[in-house]
């Protein structure tokens, strides 16, 4: 059966690829692909410290697998460990608590996201939304800031 909109196969060698900063000296991403048509990325993230991801809300279901280290939502009971699945369905809310005791291996979570992701302020109220354009106009402008020529990464 050939498919209504055939495209070509990509490797996106991670290792060629920035570290991008997310909102703290702590806290990174490394996309992995990003498309703004259907609203979807994928990265790695990186936690090098104990710390918090801000509370935030998916607005469409989100894929995890923990390459390394620990981390746990303050909103759930569970622990992710390395070679760990998380599935959270559209509308959980949760903040990221990143278990790192040593900085040398920080945490490492490939995550797939499939729609926006509403960042929260203390009092619950939204602060910033997250998309696959915002994410892709952060990693263009980190690249122009460092020198660096983008990869293709919109597929």
């Amino acid at each position: 059966m050939e498919h209504p909109h055939p495209m070509k196969d990509f490797l996106v060698r991670a290792a060629d690829l920035p570290w991008v900063p997310q909102g703290s000296s702590n806290v990174w991403f490394k996309p992995l692909r990003i498309s703004p048509a259907t609203g979807s990325w994928v990265n790695l993230l990186k936690v090098a410290k104990s710390g918090v991801v801000n509370r935030h809300r998916h607005l469409a279901e989100v894929e995890g697998w923990v390459v390394q280290g620990h981390w746990h939502y303050l909103e759930h009971d569970w622990q992710a460990e390395p070679g760990a699945y998380v599935y959270e369905p559209p509308g959980d809310v949760h903040t990221l608590v990143a278990d790192v005791d040593d900085p040398d291996h920080p945490m490492l979570t490939l995550f797939s996201i499939h729609g926006p992701i509403e960042y929260m302020d203390e009092t619950g109220e939204v602060a910033y939304v997250e998309t696959a354009e915002t994410k892709l106009r952060r990693y263009h402008d980190y690249c122009r800031e460092q020198g660096i020529a983008p990869h293709e990464i919109v597929f």
